[in-house]
C-alpha cells in the first residue's frame, strides 16, 4: 500500500482532489506505453495494484433492493492510505433544488459551520494537526441502463473509502451571554449561558445546521440532575444511558451497555432520543428546603426514591448545532455522494455489516437489536441530492454536571416513570469543538 499525506487549505473540493489524484495516475500509466481497452474489455477486468477498479451489480450481493437493482456500479480507487488535516469555515452542498420541497424548507442538503477533519484520541478529538485517515479512497459511479448504449447514464457519484478513522470537530460554542449567534442570525437566537434547555441553549452554539445522510451512532450520556418538584421538595440525582466512563454513574462500559441509534433523513436538524431508559443513582431530596439527615421525612423519601427509581425514562430532542464532535473508529463504508434519485450503493467489502465486523465490536449489528441494514451488502439508500454515509460514529460520554431542570410539576415527575418519559428539548451539554491551530495556519 502507498500513503499520501495532504494538509488542505481552508476551502477545498473533495471531488477535485480525488480527480486530481486519479488523473495524475492516468497520465503516468499512459506514459508507460499501455494500450487502451474498449468498453467490453474494461468490463471484464478488475484492476489490482496501485489503481484498483471494479464493477458491482446492483443485484449480485446479499439482499438487494429496489434502490440497488436498477444500477451497475463502477469503482476506481487507490490501494493506499490518505491522511489529511482539513479545515472548512463554511461547508454547503446541495442548496435549493427539489429538496426544498421534500424537506419543507429552503436550505442545503449539508450545511456546517467551522468543520475540522482531524485525528482522534480514543473516542475524543485528537490534537491540532493530527490526521484524519482514509483507507483505500475511491470514486464510484452508479450507472443506469448500462446495457443500452443510447440510454446509458450516470445517476449518482460516490466519493468514499473502505474505512475512515479520525474525528470531526464542528462549529463554535459558547458565545458570550446575550450575544447574537453570528452564524445563525436567520434563526433569531441569542445566547443565554444560564439556560439549561430551550432556544437560549441553541443560541450559544453553531455547527451542523442541516445534514442529509445516514449515521449509525453510538451515544452515551450522563446528567447530574437538579429539580424542584411541585415547589415542595428538591431532587438531586445522577442519570445515565449507554456505555460511559464518567465514573460516578450506574452505567457500565460493555457492549451490552451500549446505546445505538440509527439516524437517516434529508436535511436533518435535530438529534432525537425517544424513551431513553436512564439508570438513576445518588438520589437526594429535601422537603421544605430541609434535607436528610436534618429532616427525618426527607431521609425516608430518599430511601423510597432510591428503592423505586432505579430506572426512569426521558426523551431528548437536541438541535444538531449543539453537537460539536463525532469520532470514527475505523468506520467501514464511509462516503459522501450525490444522486438524482434514491440509490443504495454497494458496501466496499461487498459483505453485510454483520459479516464485516470483528467479534465484540461496538456496533448495533453485533447485538440482538440488529436492524435490517445489518443483513444487506448494500448501504442504506441515499436520498436525492447530497448524502453523507457514516455507519458507525461515536458520541460518547456527553456529560452535563449541572442539569438544573428548574421547577417541575407532579405530572412531569410521574412522566419519568413511564416511556417515553419526560421530554427535554435542546438540553445543554458540555460539548465543545477542538481548536485546530498549527504553524502559521489559524483556525480558531
Amino acid at each position: 500500500m502507498i500513503k499520501i499525506i495532504i494538509l488542505f487549505p481552508a476551502k477545498i473540493s473533495f471531488l477535485w482532489v480525488a480527480l486530481l489524484i486519479f488523473s495524475s495516475q492516468s497520465v503516468a500509466l499512459s506514459m508507460g506505453g499501455m494500450s487502451p481497452l474498449d468498453d467490453s474489455q474494461m468490463r471484464a477486468i478488475s484492476g489490482q495494484g496501485l489503481i484498483v477498479s471494479d464493477k458491482v451489480s446492483g443485484s449480485a450481493l446479499a439482499n438487494p433492493n429496489e434502490y440497488s437493482t436498477p444500477f451497475e456500479f463502477y469503482r476506481i480507487g487507490l490501494d493506499g492510505e490518505l491522511q489529511m488535516n482539513l479545515n472548512i469555515s463554511k461547508l454547503q452542498l446541495g442548496c435549493g433544488g427539489i429538496n426544498d420541497h421534500l424537506s419543507g424548507h429552503a436550505g442545503c442538503d449539508i450545511d456546517i459551520d467551522y468543520l475540522s477533519l482531524m485525528g482522534r484520541n480514543g473516542t475524543d478529538i485528537g490534537e491540532a494537526g493530527s490526521p484524519f485517515t482514509l483507507d483505500r479512497p475511491y470514486i464510484e459511479f452508479a450507472v443506469k441502463n448500462d446495457d443500452t448504449t443510447t440510454l446509458r447514464e450516470i445517476a449518482g457519484i460516490k466519493i468514499g473509502a473502505q474505512s475512515a478513522d479520525g474525528a470531526l470537530s464542528l462549529g463554535r460554542g459558547y458565545f458570550t451571554d446575550n450575544a447574537i449567534n453570528q452564524e445563525n442570525t436567520a434563526f433569531g437566537t441569542t445566547c443565554d449561558t444560564g439556560a439549561v434547555t430551550g432556544p437560549g441553549v441553541i443560541g450559544c452554539h453553531s455547527g451542523i445546521n442541516t445534514v442529509s445522510g445516514f449515521l449509525g451512532a453510538e451515544l452515551s450520556l450522563t446528567m447530574d440532575i437538579n429539580a424542584r418538584i411541585a415547589l415542595l421538595f428538591g431532587l438531586e440525582a445522577t442519570g445515565c444511558t449507554g456505555r460511559t466512563s464518567i465514573g460516578h454513574d450506574d452505567c457500565g462500559n460493555t457492549l451490552n451497555d451500549a446505546l445505538f441509534v440509527d439516524l437517516a433523513g434529508t436535511r436533518m436538524q435535530t438529534l432525537g432520543l425517544r424513551a431513553a431508559e436512564l439508570a438513576i443513582n445518588n438520589i437526594e431530596t429535601d422537603l421544605f428546603g430541609i434535607g436528610c439527615p436534618w429532616n427525618p421525612l426527607a431521609c425516608g423519601i430518599d430511601g423510597i426514591a432510591n428503592l423505586i427509581l432505579n430506572d426512569v425514562y426521558a426523551s431528548l430532542n437536541t438541535d444538531l448545532r449543539s453537537v460539536h464532535k463525532l469520532t470514527l473508529e475505523n468506520t467501514s463504508d464511509f462516503f459522501l455522494s450525490f444522486q438524482r434519485e434514491p440509490i443504495a450503493y454497494p458496501r466496499y467489502s461487498k459483505l453485510t455489516p454483520s459479516q464485516d465486523l470483528p467479534p465484540g465490536a461496538f456496533d448495533i449489528c453485533n447485538t440482538g437489536n440488529a436492524t435490517p441494514r445489518c443483513s444487506s451488502a448494500y448501504a442504506v439508500p441515499a436520498n436525492t441530492g447530497w448524502w453523507l454515509n457514516a455507519p458507525s460514529v461515536k458520541l460518547l460520554d456527553v456529560y452535563n454536571p449541572d442539569a438544573n431542570l428548574g421547577n417541575r410539576g407532579i405530572d412531569e415527575a410521574i412522566a419519568l416513570l413511564i416511556a417515553p418519559g419526560l421530554l427535554l428539548e435542546h438540553a445543554a451539554f458540555n460539548l465543545s469543538p477542538q481548536q485546530n491551530c498549527y504553524g502559521s495556519t489559524m483556525f480558531c
